[in-house]
């Protein structure tokens, strides 16, 4: 009876788990490596009409959410690159070639779609919005 109660109780606990959301430490280089590569898609589904390109500069959060794959979200402070849209394409961005510009600040909503197997990711932008040049982070 003993062993039924705990099964119970376990599968109960698992339940509540699946599709619950959990941090991630945000601090860990990968998460900035996975939205350098999504920085194309990002470019072309936030609402910045500038002349230069976003890049990420932090990622102030991350959660994420597994079932059948890994859903992740993002909060990622991004600014202006010194790379102008149209002289260098979307898909060759790159820390190397497009540095920081002095600037504007916004705070962005990423999420990212991914499968066990790795072969599959998704990059989705959310909403933005400025930040002051006095928020910390």
């Amino acid at each position: 009876v003993l062993s039924c109660i705990c099964r119970r109780v376990r599968h109960s606990a698992m339940d509540l788990l699946d599709g619950a959301y959990f941090l991630h430490y945000s601090t860990d280089p990968m998460h900035l490596k996975k939205i350098w590569r999504g920085i194309k898609v990002f470019n072309e589904g936030s609402n910045h009409d500038g002349v230069y390109y976003l890049i990420p500069i932090k990622v102030v959060s991350a959660r994420y959410q597994g079932y059948k794959g890994t859903k992740w979200v993002y909060e990622v402070l991004v600014g202006e690159s010194e790379c102008p849209r149209g002289t260098v394409a979307a898909s060759e961005l790159s820390q190397d070639k497009c540095t920081l510009k002095e600037g504007n600040r916004w705070l962005y909503k990423i999420f990212l779609y991914e499968n066990f197997e790795g072969n599959f990711e998704k990059f989705l932008v959310g909403k933005g919005r400025s930040v002051a040049a006095t928020e910390q982070f």
